[in-house]
């Protein structure tokens, strides 16, 4: 997630696959200026997948901007990948800038392709486009994109910010115009100087981070693993910094007025509500919904849950002793269910030291009753 961040565009290739179905490509990447940043042209390749018809989805990034559309592995690695000519043009149709980054707070993380009702709540949802006639249906772009824990929400044929809402304790996107999508930073926030020090929410890690998301067509809802940490930051000069990619240098800390680390968060992709919070000491990790109503998910503790997708209560729990730091899968063998998880390093632990998980690498699979 470090080298791609902040900006979305889409883009329309003029090659047509079978049934003449335009290919589309989101992709992420960062604007930072190179006199701050480590010059460096490290494009990172994202999941591509299909919808109906034929739309995908990538994320490329690289941290000398400038460079993105006329690098080499820009062109060849997606072409490649899709099986396409490596000479094949590329048009932009739209884009969207989510902010300008002055604190590690990429966007690179998943988003969701989803047919929905859009009908966001004023009561729970801070930002919301004027001209959205309530109920009606759209082919949306959704998801917590970045670090900072904000749900945006676009159309995802045309770009039009439709509704974005705030999920944990954030101070850097002090606004965004409803009309243009338009995101404006915190001024207090944005370095001036070297030596400047600010408080700024979340934490360069999140906020959101690399843990994965899930989200039920059963519930219309996403969820999502959170953190209420917020970092002390301090600017740097570029020549003396300690940090080896970055002028900034940080000390983690609780968000003011919370003792857990940890969320689990359920938000409905329609109305941008949050159906339920799991609130919980030990910072949590990746997660997978399933067709049965559940969502598993891990912390950094050890603990592996099954949530009810539609209430959040835990319906069963296990202790695996070291943080769950890998992607649950679900996978079916011979009629028969199993869920997968890895465990290994944890994360924020310096924030709740009375927890001592061990750090073994283990794989468990467990399988549902015959």
């Amino acid at each position: 997630g470090c080298t791609t961040t902040n900006r979305v565009l889409q883009s329309a290739s003029p090659w047509r696959p079978a049934g003449n179905v335009p290919i589309r490509f989101w992709v992420s990447f960062m604007a930072l200026p190179t006199t701050k940043y480590s010059p460096r042209t490290i494009p990172r390749f994202g999941r591509l997948f299909s919808t109906i018809p034929v739309d995908a989805q990538g994320l490329i990034g690289t941290s000398k901007s400038t460079q993105v559309i006329e690098n080499a592995y820009f062109r060849w690695k997606i072409w490649e990948h899709l099986g396409l000519p490596a000479t094949l043009s590329v048009q932009f149709v739209w884009y969207y800038q989510h902010m300008n980054d002055h604190w590690d707070l990429d966007h690179p993380f998943e988003r969701l392709l989803v047919d929905t009702a859009v009908r966001p709540d004023p009561s729970a949802v801070a930002w919301i486009n004027p001209r959205i006639q309530p109920g009606e249906e759209r082919r949306v772009l959704t998801g917590i994109p970045g670090k900072t824990g904000i749900v945006y929400t676009l159309d995802r044929e045309t770009g039009e910010f439709l509704w974005a809402t705030p999920t944990i304790t954030q101070n850097v996107v002090s606004g965004i115009d409803g009309a243009t999508g338009a995101v404006t930073e915190n001024a207090e926030l944005i370095f001036t100087a070297v030596g400047q020090q600010v408080l700024a929410c979340p934490h360069a890690s999140g906020g959101k981070d690399w843990e994965a998301g899930a989200y039920s067509p059963l519930t219309n809802t996403m969820y999502m693993p959170l953190r209420n940490v917020c970092a002390r930051m301090m600017a740097e000069d570029p020549d003396t910094r300690t940090n080896r990619l970055y002028a900034i240098a940080w000390r983690s800390e609780l968000a003011p007025g919370y003792d857990d680390v940890g969320s689990v968060q359920a938000i409905s992709a329609e109305t941008g509500e949050v159906v339920w919070n799991h609130q919980q000491r030990a910072a949590t990790m990746a997660l997978a919904a399933t067709g049965g109503g559940l969502v598993f998910g891990g912390d950094v503790n050890g603990r592996f849950r099954a949530f009810d997708d539609r209430t959040g209560e835990v319906l069963w729990e296990v202790n695996l002793g070291s943080p769950v730091s890998g992607f649950p899968i679900t996978y079916a063998v011979d009629g028969r269910q199993y869920v997968a998880v890895s465990t290994g390093y944890g994360r924020f632990l310096d924030l709740t030291p009375e927890l001592r998980p061990s750090s073994g690498n283990n794989l468990f699979v467990f399988a549902l009753p015959e």
